[in-house]
């Protein structure tokens, strides 16, 4: 006997990733979790690193493909690829090459489950979450850091990470499933470190970057969330952890931040069921 879900009878659910680089890999153990408790997944919206893991997600690429391609990307080429240009200092061609051999060369519009890619317009300065379009160039734009990887041109406009704007964005996932729906967001953010004794011109510049964008997200998926799942709330964050971020090269790492993510999930499980209240079916 397998359960299934009423479909008829249920709230829709939505997912918001925000980023976090090689971190992200906690939003594949939340999907885990979901999964293996039949919890339906209807929405993601998605933004920087999290993006390139919730369009796999929503393409239904198996976690143990995904954990495979990465390791044969890590054994065979040095992560971090440079660039050389005036805009960039690395290059994102492993994000595309993951994207195109895990789903093809794709639209978003044609993933199984609906996606929105949140990126930063730089001609505008607003948000533009696409979805529609090549999957692999969307994904690529919503992670490019400013002055780590190049702005993406799409069209006639060039576009960078959406974490900039809206880096958790349950505010779209809201808008998706409206106000009887359920909004999980993902935070893979820390506690700021309070040891500013020991502060220097890389923390202080770290500081000043990230505490707008914090209070920002905070405000966003506070006003927006019915579950917000904190991966990383024992953490305190600071400069020198911040550096795991960059962790794509150690399949320890990831398998570990997958297993984070995982325990954070069944943390709120019980929680998520209560906010769907919906039947069980038992189907043979």
């Amino acid at each position: 006997m397998n359960s299934s879900i009423n479909i008829n009878k249920r709230k829709k659910v939505s997912l918001a990733f925000g980023g976090g680089g090689a971190k992200s890999f906690a939003h594949l153990g939340v999907v885990n979790v979901l999964r293996e408790n039949n919890i339906p997944i209807d929405f993601l919206a998605t933004c920087s690193a999290g993006s390139l893991i919730g369009a796999l997600i929503a393409n239904d690429v198996p976690k143990e493909s995904i954990m495979k391609k990465f390791s044969e990307i890590l054994k065979r080429v040095t992560w971090f690829r440079p660039t050389i240009s005036k805009k960039a200092i690395l290059s994102q061609r492993n994000f595309q090459n993951i994207i195109t051999d895990l789903c093809g060369d794709i639209n978003i519009e044609e993933s199984l489950i609906p996606i929105k890619i949140v990126t930063t317009n730089l001609h505008t300065g607003k948000l533009h979450a696409f979805s529609e379009g090549n999957l692999k160039d969307a994904v690529t734009a919503s992670s490019a850091f400013p002055g780590m990887y190049k702005p993406v041109k799409i069209g006639e406009e060039y576009y960078v990470d959406g974490g900039l704007l809206d880096s958790i964005p349950a505010d779209i996932c809201r808008d998706f499933v409206g106000e009887n729906g359920i909004v999980i967001s993902v935070s893979l953010d820390g506690y700021l470190s309070k040891k500013i004794e020991s502060i220097n011109i890389f923390s202080m510049i770290y500081r000043a970057v990230y505490i707008p964008l914090i209070n920002n997200r905070e405000k966003i998926i506070e006003e927006n969330s019915d579950i917000i799942i904190k991966v990383f709330d024992h953490q305190e964050f600071n400069f020198k952890n911040w550096k795991e971020i960059f962790r794509f090269y150690s399949v320890s790492k990831m398998d570990n931040f997958v297993k984070l993510g995982e325990d954070a999930a069944r943390m709120h499980l019980n929680d998520i069921k209560r906010l769907l209240d919906i039947e069980i079916i038992k189907v043979s």
